[in-house]
């Protein structure tokens, strides 16, 4: 495995993976980030000189070969409004080839909490809650599951973090994980970046998907 402490994070101008990339430089990382329109993050001197960015597309194999290149992780937020057709196992599976090819093993991402697995003991709200969504998106929850088993079927050392309503803010409480049930209705994006970023170097949810909460 790539020994560098530079991770590659895709989606870090959206909500959530702006956090990723500013607790991932606090935390000493380098940090290169994809991204489809180039804007400026205000970050202390230290931090900014840490951080690259590959100006380009996520569903182009140059531009994942490019942003891969020398990188120890990769850290996934990448999202879509849901009207717009779900592209999330094509995408995951493009990251892992190229994850493959650049020799990188470790691969965090991010999901709903519609996603459920076998041996969830979800409560009877969160699945009156997985039932609306399957029934308003059908699409993006059965691509969510799609990307599910492109990691499963995959040699990588995966994470897939079951996230409930995501709220603008850094938070600041504990975070709490579970492997089978929801621990909580909401989480800030500060925590969530928190706990992505703390997976980098905890195994315990590997080729996991637990549910995350404050």
């Amino acid at each position: 495995m790539n020994q560098s402490n530079l991770i590659a994070v895709i989606g870090g101008t959206g909500s959530a993976g702006r956090y990723v990339v500013s607790c991932a430089l606090q935390q000493g990382y380098r940090v290169r980030m994809l991204v489809r329109n180039a804007r400026p993050m205000q970050l202390p001197p230290d931090m900014a000189g840490r951080l690259s960015v590959v100006q380009g597309d996520v569903m182009r194999f140059d531009s994942l070969r490019e942003l891969l290149t020398g990188c120890a992780a990769v850290i996934n937020t990448f999202g879509r409004p849901p009207q717009e057709e779900p592209v999330y196992s094509v995408v995951t599976r493009r990251i892992l080839e190229e994850m493959e090819r650049a020799g990188i093993r470790r691969y965090i991402g991010v999901t709903g909490t519609s996603l459920t697995l076998q041996g969830d003991r979800k409560s009877v709200g969160a699945r009156l809650v997985s039932r609306m969504l399957r029934s308003l998106h059908p699409q993006f929850v059965e691509d969510r599951l799609r990307e599910l088993h492109v990691l499963q079927s995959s040699a990588a050392d995966w994470t897939l973090v079951r996230l409930p309503m995501v709220k603008e803010g850094q938070g600041g409480c504990a975070v709490k994980a579970d492997i089978a049930r929801m621990t909580g209705n909401r989480v800030y994006n500060g925590d969530v970046a928190r706990f992505l970023v703390g997976q980098l170097q905890d195994p315990e949810y590997i080729r996991r998907c637990p549910f995350i909460g404050s």
